[in-house]
């Protein structure tokens, strides 16, 4: 038993660590003074596919990751923000980015800027998590990619999923889904013309490393204080235990932040 215990916790590193080589691999040049690496990271270790995470004595793995960024805006001197222009692709339009990935498919953990952007020059980097009210309500089929993907839009109504993460145990699964709700139209297939009562954006403001053109997205700070189980998923509504507790997450908390930099096991070039 001791040994299969040993070969088991091994074959887990080693899963780590092939996972991270080739995260690396996928990610580009680090260095590239247009593109802003995301790495993601559970207990300052990163994660992704196929690579298990323990959260409450159990392990986990995510299935999905995804999530929209807009009203993007870096700081390049004291009092001077600038809204930089992404550069457009499958993964972004000019001002939104969808960051992550589904297993199994082609991933995008980064954002690439225009070519006239320096990256570092930059000193801090402020965002939020969501699509803006102007455009959330819009018809899919008639929106650029990825504002047109129907796996992260919920309907007319209340728009589209600012993050899916979806997870998966050996013996459970376990999902959040971040959203507006609260939205009042004349019928499910009609957009709202007000705000929804609980617009469930979050915005995050971090200072940059020049030296590395990273930001690490910390799930374990997500899941923080959170019991994973199939019957406390999460689909942004208010009165749900599990919301509240990772509403509260979202909010930024410097050190614990969900979104941060500077570590020192952020993966280098």
């Amino acid at each position: 038993m001791k040994a299969r215990s040993f070969f088991s916790r091994l074959l887990t590193k080693l899963a780590i660590i092939l996972s991270m080589v080739i995260f690396l691999l996928g990610c580009g040049k680090t260095n590239d003074k247009r593109t802003l690496v995301v790495s993601p990271v559970f207990n300052e270790q990163v994660i992704g596919c196929d690579v298990n995470f323990t959260h409450e004595n159990t392990d986990w793995r995510y299935q999905q990751f995804l999530f929209f960024i807009s009203n993007i805006e870096a700081q390049t001197g004291v009092g001077n923000w600038i809204k930089p222009e992404l550069l457009s692709s499958k993964f972004q339009t000019k001002t939104i980015a969808l960051v992550g990935e589904k297993c199994g498919e082609e991933s995008h953990w980064q954002l690439n800027y225009s070519s006239d952007t320096d990256i570092s020059k930059w000193q801090k980097l402020r965002f939020t998590i969501g699509v803006p009210f102007k455009v959330n309500h819009l018809n899919p089929l008639t929106q650029e990619s990825p504002l047109n993907l129907p796996t992260m839009f919920w309907g007319w109504q209340k728009g589209h999923k600012f993050l899916r993460l979806e997870m998966i145990s050996n013996d459970d699964n376990w999902l959040f889904h971040l959203g507006s709700v609260g939205c009042k139209a004349a019928s499910p297939l009609r957009a709202p013309k007000q705000e929804c009562r609980y617009p469930n954006r979050y915005t995050f403001e971090l200072a940059l490393n020049k030296e590395h053109n990273q930001i690490a997205l910390d799930l374990s700070a997500l899941l923080s204080n959170v019991i994973i189980a199939n019957q406390t998923s999460c689909q942004s509504s208010p009165n749900n235990t599990s919301c509240q507790i990772l509403f509260n997450n979202l909010v930024e908390k410097h050190d614990q932040s969900v979104f941060h930099t500077n570590k020192k096991d952020m993966p280098h070039e």
